[in-house]
């Protein structure tokens, strides 16, 4: 490679959609980038501790100044240290094989390796590498889910943060047979709903209940928001990742409508990305 600028971008995700527990993740408009050569004005440079720079070193990196700016908010469910890892772990690839690496299925499982090890779990990972929804299993296969259903992704992000570590330290480590397979159920009919445009199906696959009780009861904002979004109209809500933002799927024409109904946090409406991760050389 040449002394020119990289820059790696990666989308952020929403984890779960309900009952999907470290399995489904959904690619979303909002992106993060780890980069190398002059820093945009914008951006801040990054030490060894940041989550993008120990994935970039995990998969060979060596450079020392990396920087990195994200639209992607930290600690509020949206898959931020997914995000900068995929594009730091990338980032190392892309300097040793060029930016059409980035694009490369073999450096994407790669990468979705790195990253998925370093979050401790795959379904982040996976969709901020791949795109679009995926299917993550623990044994680091990744499956496609395409999403041919047109709704609106509207988000509920509140003022206040939650570490996804310390959640899960709620949850407990066996579940009740009959939850287990509600929360099968549901997945089967939130995969039929994505696929076939059934949104009777879509309403049935948002429910859960392996994890999204236990963390509701720690953030009750979250839990009313969810709530009052299932009661305006949305098609199906859910905690995203360990929260505490609020996503939910609606109709494209009721987004303003619900949307203007909620309080207690910044409503958006975004769209799905289904690129996954990108680079480029030159042009910060």
């Amino acid at each position: 490679m040449s002394d020119a600028p990289i820059v790696v971008s990666a989308p952020g995700s929403t984890a779960n959609l309900g009952p999907g527990f470290d399995v489904l993740g959904l690619a979303v408009g909002l992106r993060a980038e780890v980069g190398l050569g002059p820093q945009p004005g914008n951006a801040h440079m990054v030490d060894e501790h940041h989550p993008g720079v120990i994935a970039y070193r995990r998969a060979g990196g060596t450079a020392t100044a990396l920087w990195s700016r994200s639209r992607v908010p930290m600690g509020r469910g949206l898959g931020y240290s997914g995000s900068v890892r995929a594009a730091g772990a990338m980032l190392a690839v892309v300097e040793a094989h060029g930016p059409d690496a980035a694009s490369d299925p073999d450096h994407r499982v790669h990468v979705t390796s790195i990253a998925s090890t370093l979050e401790g779990h795959p379904d982040n990972a996976a969709a901020s590498v791949h795109g679009g929804l995926v299917i993550a299993s623990p044994s680091g296969s990744v499956t496609p889910v395409p999403v041919t259903v047109d709704v609106a992704l509207l988000v509920w992000i509140p003022e206040t943060t939650t570490s996804t570590d310390q959640s899960r330290t709620t949850l407990g480590t066996s579940v009740d047979r009959r939850d287990a397979v509600a929360n099968i159920a549901a997945v089967a009919n939130l995969i039929v709903g994505c696929t076939t445009g059934d949104l009777e199906a879509l309403r049935a696959g948002c429910h859960d209940r392996l994890h999204q009780p236990t963390r509701l009861e720690a953030v009750p904002a979250s839990r009313d928001a969810l709530t009052n979004l299932l009661e305006l109209g949305a098609l199906g809500a859910w905690l995203s990742g360990s929260g505490p933002t609020v996503a939910a799927f609606v109709r494209r024409d009721e987004a303003e409508r619900i949307g203007a109904s909620l309080s207690g946090g910044r409503v958006s409406v975004i769209e799905i990305d289904t690129i996954g991760v990108t680079a480029h050389v030159g042009i910060v």
